[in-house]
């Protein structure tokens, strides 16, 4: 718990978002695919059809960023004399409809996981300097 609890504090600092959505299946195609029914039949599933497709709801709730990317690392937007911090989810679709491979999920949360650390890490490097920056001017 004690572990647990030093992680949020450090996600706190607003470095990072670590959420990672994985999407699969035909309400989440990229692209037009062709579906062989059980009674022979071809249907075609178009990929920016309103029926089928639900990225368009998933992306407006992530601020209308890119699927398929690395966003662990929180965004930050200049509005008149604020900063206003985004913490988007990065969200990542198969495509095609197919079930996610398991080697390709795992390169994905560790391709986050190195630039979490890098973050984190210059985060806190940040924080050393400020705060020996503090000390030595006391």
């Amino acid at each position: 718990m004690k572990i647990l609890l030093k992680w949020l504090i450090l996600c706190s600092k607003n470095c990072i978002f670590l959420n990672i959505l994985f999407l699969e299946g035909s309400n989440f195609l990229t692209q037009t695919i062709s579906v062989k029914r059980p009674d022979g039949r071809v249907v075609t599933l178009e990929y920016n059809s309103g029926v089928l497709n639900r990225l368009d709801k998933l992306t407006a709730a992530n601020y209308g960023m890119p699927i398929n990317q690395n966003l662990c690392q929180n965004k930050f937007v200049q509005y008149k004399d604020r900063v206003i911090m985004l913490q988007a989810i990065s969200i990542y679709a198969q495509g095609d409809g197919q079930r996610w491979n398991l080697n390709k999920m795992f390169e994905v949360m560790f391709e986050a996981a190195k630039t979490s650390l890098k973050v984190l890490g210059s985060s806190l490097f940040n924080q050393i300097v400020v705060k020996n920056n503090v000390k030595k001017s006391d």
